[in-house]
């Protein structure tokens, strides 16, 4: 019998140069990708997400307000994972869902000034994989019948959309699942990514952009505005960037600096 021969590629991220562990280019590990649902509201669509999740090496499920459950509905359309369903996490808020991962990525269909589509489906592995070897990507899914609001996509770092047709582009909530499913396992496969050294978990990130807006807010910035697209802005270009934690400190420092010489300047 011939050995059957695996071939791999190599993810090189388009946006910068990381600082990435020695010598490491590994598969990605499909379990430091948390797949997120916000507000589900039918206990048979959580169980098929679960199942599709299961098919593509997906374990990490946190639900968001979620309709109950734990019941019969969710478990006949679990079928054999009933695994996953039973270990989901639950969450009241987007925000404690993705308190321990360093990007977060949010599905829709819908585009705007303040809802700006980064990538489709098929550049997401390559945008997320260099994180997983020491962190965790989120992945949010909306509800069913309105997907996700503008406010909870501001929380997002990157927006992606799954190309359809356009006189009927919603999707089945597990059908969306499964589509990013399928593009991050069959890419996992396949390719060897660059680990990036210490990345920034959000918790850092989300302290550095609340301290931005104290700044930006004591400086004035805002009074001929609003601050609501400033945030997310800033949010949406570290998420792109996928910085270290070294890039976090030196970006607190900047600001820090940037600010004092303000407030000197207002003193003379």
């Amino acid at each position: 019998m011939v050995a059957k021969k695996q071939f791999y590629c190599v993810v090189e991220h388009p946006v910068k140069e990381y600082k990435c562990l020695p010598g490491l280019f590994m598969e990605p590990d499909l379990r430091n990708i948390r797949i997120v649902l916000v507000e589900p509201q039918g206990a048979f669509n959580i169980g098929s997400v679960v199942r599709v999740m299961k098919n593509m090496g997906l374990s990490d499920l946190a639900l968001v307000n979620p309709a109950d459950f734990k019941n019969d509905e969710a478990y006949k359309g679990s079928v054999g994972a009933r695994d996953v369903l039973n270990s989901a996490l639950v969450f009241t808020c987007i925000e404690d869902a993705v308190n321990d991962t360093h990007i977060v990525v949010g599905v829709t269909r819908r585009a705007g000034r303040s809802r700006r589509i980064f990538c489709d489906v098929e550049e997401l592995p390559e945008r997320i994989f260099p994180v997983l070897p020491e962190g965790k990507a989120a992945v949010l899914f909306g509800r069913e019948d309105n997907g996700l609001s503008t406010k909870e996509t501001d929380l997002c770092n990157i927006l992606v959309n799954i190309p359809a047709n356009e006189s009927f582009p919603s999707l089945n909530l597990s059908h969306a699942v499964a589509v990013v499913g399928y593009k991050l396992f069959t890419y996992a496969m396949v390719c060897r990514v660059p680990g990036i050294l210490n990345p920034a978990p959000n918790t850092e990130i989300e302290g550095l952009l609340d301290y931005m807006e104290y700044i930006f807010s004591d400086m004035g910035f805002f009074s001929k505005g609003t601050s609501d697209y400033v945030i997310p802005l800033f949010r949406r270009i570290f998420g792109r960037a996928l910085l270290d934690d070294e890039e976090i400190k030196n970006l607190t420092h900047i600001f820090h600096r940037f600010h004092g010489l303000y407030k000197r300047k207002g003193a003379e």
